[in-house]
């Protein structure tokens, strides 16, 4: 399997260990890793470095949230769930990313719930990463699988 697979391609399926590394890679691309972990004021630091990427890092944002997208759903795959429940997260975190980059209001249309009921959004993201991290990085694969082959015997 290709190196950059886990993050481009939504088809097959990918090992806990693929899928740890996977996050860890994603989490050193993100605009605001490095210099949140050498600040001393780590959230003073993020929010400067996000007004200062502006277009720069929705685009940026949008590549990384596509890449997560595809490493959930391979991990989901293996167990043996459709890759739809991925939406669950990287949904919600495209429309955040979206408003925090642009300054957009979404007001007076169908996305003002965005805006006014963003904490829920975080709480949704929250809650759903946990479950993600708990049933995508610590249980194994579902065999067999109609998602493709035992990602271990590659």
């Amino acid at each position: 399997m290709p190196i950059i697979s886990p993050f481009v391609s939504f088809q097959g399926r990918i090992t806990r260990r693929t899928f740890w590394v996977g996050l860890i890679v994603l989490a050193f691309a993100s605009p605001f890793a490095f210099s949140t972990i050498i600040s001393a004021d780590p959230f003073g630091e993020l929010v400067q470095t996000a007004q200062k990427l502006g277009i720069v890092g929705l685009i940026w944002s949008v590549v990384l949230i596509f890449s997560l997208a595809a490493l959930l759903t391979k991990r989901l795959h293996d167990r043996n769930k459709t890759g739809l429940y991925a939406f669950l997260f990287y949904g919600p975190a495209l429309l955040k990313a979206v408003q925090f980059y642009t300054g957009l209001e979404f007001g007076g249309g169908a996305l003002t719930w965005v805006q006014d009921w963003g904490w829920l959004i975080g709480l949704e993201l929250g809650a759903v990463g946990i479950w993600f991290l708990i049933e995508l990085g610590l249980y194994g694969p579902v065999d067999p699988n109609k998602y493709g082959p035992d990602p271990r015997d590659d």
